[in-house]
């Protein structure tokens, strides 16, 4: 499995879980964890969605219009119910790209490059 994790401008790839999770509380207070979710489809929403039942989290995607659906608790494509974005009381979502600035956790979740034989690049 591999996966990477930024924290503050720096990205870690791979590794433990543990090694992760210990690389996450060396550098930073948990109680002003932020966490960007970058890319709002089927992984980042509900991904999103469960970060922000307990830490502050910021559901970011390019899409202005899905934010807009998100924002007023529709999911057009049902990976998440109205009732579920409302219990994520720490969620918010947005498009400018501003905005996650002020996150220090960065997950990012977009499509990977598939080409003609649908091989991932």
């Amino acid at each position: 499995m591999r996966f990477e994790i930024g924290i503050k401008n720096r990205v870690t790839t791979g590794g433990s879980r543990e090694k992760i999770k210990k690389l996450i509380i060396f550098n930073m207070n948990i109680e002003k964890v932020k966490i960007a979710v970058i890319g709002q489809g089927y992984v980042g929403l509900p991904l999103a969605i469960e970060f922000g039942k307990k830490y502050p989290t910021l559901g970011f995607d390019i899409n202005q219009a899905r934010i807009n659906e998100l924002n007023k608790g529709v999911d057009h494509t049902n990976e998440a119910t109205p009732e579920q974005l409302r219990s994520a009381n720490q969620l918010t979502f947005s498009a400018n790209i501003n905005d996650i600035k002020e996150c220090n956790i960065y997950i990012v979740t977009v499509p990977t490059p598939i080409d003609e034989f649908k091989t991932p690049d």
